[in-house]
């Protein structure tokens, strides 16, 4: 080895050794509720080179996340998705190119268990695009957050086939047994032309019916409405994005 060479080693040695000293990793967000999406992000520097990807598994509480990055010009944030958890406390081990570093956090029971056993909280999270395969054109898409409240829109088109959005909002889980169940009021929202100023006299919402989302597993299910005036139900799957 040339004594350049040993230089150099050395000097990035140290610099990495340093950089690992003042390692931040940063749970988002920091007080994590039950089931809701918790993310680790890695500051600029805390590894070598910036990021291309990382890969997540987990062993009982313990999260490791390996870190994947190439020596290039300039740092950023990198966040990575550590998942949906139960109540309890996780630690986290980030190991990337230079060593590890380590965080833990608790997931507090905010959205706390429904009772009587089993209860109404559904074991799976429905967030994701639905629609009928035979008949593209419409979809719904579903938000479930921390909390298990669902956000549905429903995307479609009217008698004359304008196009036409409703929400499903709020709402409450009836049952989770078979059949889960979300049942809540359908509105139809109005505002200004999205290509001029913003006018926020011109938003209206209006309740315009109910509906009704039966799910048999985490990915079949049916939306039944009563829509202004209109009765009707459809089978829906979750759309495959890839």
């Amino acid at each position: 080895m040339s004594k350049l060479h040993a230089v150099v080693t050395l000097v990035l040695a140290c610099w990495s050794g340093a950089l690992m000293a003042q390692s931040t990793l940063e749970i988002l967000p920091p007080a994590p509720r039950f089931l809701e999406p918790v993310y680790v992000r890695i500051h600029p520097n805390v590894f070598n080179g910036n990021p291309y990807g990382a890969k997540v598994s987990m062993t009982g509480n313990k999260i490791s996340v390996v870190y994947f990055s190439q020596i290039d010009i300039g740092s950023y944030y990198y966040d990575v998705e550590l998942g949906r958890f139960p109540a309890g406390t996780y630690s986290v081990e980030v190991m990337g190119v230079g060593g590890s570093a380590s965080a833990q956090f608790n997931v507090a029971d905010a959205a706390g268990p429904s009772f009587p056993y089993p209860g109404t909280i559904p074991a799976v999270n429905y967030s994701d695009i639905w629609w009928t395969p035979s008949e593209s054109g419409w979809g719904m898409t579903i938000v479930q957050g921390p909390t298990n409240v669902l956000f549905a829109v429903w995307f479609v088109y009217d008698v004359s086939g304008k196009p036409t959005w409703y929400t499903l909002q709020p709402g409450d889980w009836t049952s989770a047994s078979f059949y889960t169940v979300y049942a809540g009021p359908i509105y139809k929202t109005t505002g200004p032309y999205f290509g001029g100023p913003f006018n926020p006299a011109q938003v209206g919402i209006t309740q315009v019916g109910s509906g009704t989302l039966s799910f048999r597993d985490s990915g079949n299910g049916t939306f039944s409405y009563t829509v202004e005036g209109v009765v009707g139900s459809k089978a829906i799957v979750r759309m495959p994005i890839e």
